[in-house]
């Protein structure tokens, strides 16, 4: 009896076994539906929007356009994003990648090290121990300048240096250790046979940039910036207790002092006769940006509660203001008057700050959120012409060299073509821009990409992508279109290939 028991409870176990496996079994490969076009004829530089709804049984992890205008199918993320770089990364990395003959000098705080890059492929050529470096190197012939600075809950460093390295092989050239234990801030600055330093204590130093030999110093207190230089005299604002100085850059006499307020991270700049500078009031937390008389310090105008940690961008009599509510803001410097302000470019994640120091050129504004969006604005309007995703928090600025665009933040270091959305195809929209969004909120995704848009462990949820497109040249008379979905293992599902006219 007990022998057919034991049968029977076999049996009823592999019948059991095999319902299971029944339900569990399905078709775990990519599916879609509903694709749809929203014209099936447009006339050049008009819109269309290109659709379908994808789903996996696992999750949805990103969604990409392939069109085939030039008779051969192609991917329209293959433009702007070039490589990156993780070894170049750490929480609190400040540091832009200084660029210079097709190679970046980049500081990587987590490995306290300072880096040079492979412009072209984001490869290490070499690499050199600088504690705590999240300042941007300053490069002079064949001399790179570095100095070791706090960690990033302002811990101090012993015996902290100022560094003279070769910029071919990293070897140190001098070093210069400040005698008060001051860590050295902000990036260093060549002028002549100087080299100008600032520290977190002990106010400014000038070095003798060829064997590093103190020449001036000027105590005035802690420093968290840069200097800038004009016309024979340093300019430099300090945070504790809070001043702004300009120096004679030779004697390192006072030329003049102000005091307007507090400043943090965000560096003097000088632009045809004056120097701009963002502070803080310490008693209301509110940034203003400061214009002052280049000669005498003067007050020359303010743009009140625009500002942040970032230094704005000046460019053909504007200035361009990164400010804690968000949002980038862009006044004739001039009259004073407001040209564009953005929408606000970061949703609050970890602080309210904005860090990044923007950048221009070739008709675009670049700039990286603290939540670490990177940006391209349209110089005209501010309206954002593309965003790319990054990883970690965007504390590092934007550098600009061979037609490339370059920024660091706590994950890596990365590269972009440079431009408002370039791309070797003429399938782009009228400021050459691809965008896709996702209907179930997931943030904007803007094209051109080599990364497509990760959605995330969206499961057994169907998800638009939809793609917007336009152009005012194209040279085919039909454009066949299809939209591939992916997941997580990277399989694919395309849809059926669909068809849009272009009525000349």
């Amino acid at each position: 009896m007990r022998k057919y028991l034991l049968v029977l409870l076999v049996v009823i176990s592999l019948l059991i076994a095999a319902i299971i496996y029944g339900f569990l079994k399905v078709d775990v490969s990519l599916q879609w539906r509903n694709q749809a076009q929203s014209a099936s004829t447009i006339s050049q530089g008009s819109y269309i929007s290109l659709q379908a709804e994808g789903m996996d049984a696992h999750f949805l992890n990103l969604a990409i356009l392939s069109t085939n205008e030039t008779g051969e199918w192609k991917n329209e993320t293959d433009h702007a994003f070039l490589w990156s770089q993780p070894c170049v990364h750490g929480f609190d990395n400040f540091g832009t990648a200084t660029y210079k003959d097709g190679i970046l000098y980049a500081p990587s705080k987590a490995e306290d090290k300072v880096c040079a890059v492979n412009a072209l492929d984001g490869n290490i050529i070499w690499n050199k121990t600088v504690r705590q470096c999240d300042a941007s190197p300053c490069i002079d012939g064949d001399v790179i300048y570095v100095g070791e600075c706090i960690g990033p809950n302002h811990e101090p460093i012993e015996i902290p240096k100022a560094l003279a390295l070769n910029r071919t092989t990293g070897e140190t050239i001098w070093e210069y250790i400040e005698p008060h234990n001051s860590t050295w801030v902000g990036s260093p600055v060549v002028i002549g046979d100087y080299v100008y330093y600032t520290t977190f204590g002990s106010g400014i130093y000038a070095l003798n940039k060829t064997n590093g030999n103190p020449i001036w110093n000027q105590n005035i207190g802690t420093i968290v910036c840069s200097v800038a230089y004009d016309e024979g005299a340093v300019f430099v604002s300090a945070y504790d207790p809070p001043s702004q100085y300009a120096f004679n850059a030779t004697t390192g006499d006072v030329i003049w002092h102000q005091t307007y307020g507090s400043s943090w991270d965000s560096s003097p700049i000088v632009y045809e006769g004056m120097v701009i500078q963002v502070v803080r009031n310490t008693t209301t937390s509110v940034w203003t940006t400061y214009v002052l008389n280049e000669t005498d310090g003067t007050l020359i105008r303010t743009f009140d509660g625009n500002g942040s940690t970032a230094t704005p961008l000046v460019k053909n009599g504007r200035i361009s203001i990164p400010s804690n509510d968000w949002k980038m803001w862009t006044f004739n410097l001039t009259t004073g008057n407001e040209i564009w302000h953005t929408t606000e470019l970061h949703d609050g994640t970890f602080q309210n700050y904005s860090y990044c120091s923007p950048a221009a050129s070739d008709g675009a504004i670049y700039f990286q959120a603290l939540n670490g969006t990177f940006y391209v604005l349209n110089e005209t309007d501010g309206n954002v012409l593309w965003s790319y995703r990054l990883g970690g928090y965007g504390f590092g600025s934007i550098s600009i060299g061979d037609g490339c665009v370059f920024v660091a933040n706590d994950a890596a270091l990365y590269a972009f073509k440079m431009g408002s959305g370039s791309g070797d195809w003429p399938m782009f929209c009228k400021n050459q821009v691809h965008r896709s969004f996702s209907d179930q909120g997931v943030e904007y995704v803007r094209y051109p990409l080599t990364e497509p848009k990760d959605f995330g462990n969206i499961a057994n949820t169907w998800v638009t992508a939809r793609f917007i497109w336009c152009n005012r040249t194209i040279a085919s008379a039909a454009i066949c279109w299809k939209i591939c979905f992916f997941d997580g293992e990277g399989n694919m599902k395309a849809t059926d290939v669909k068809t849009f006219y272009i009525d000349e």
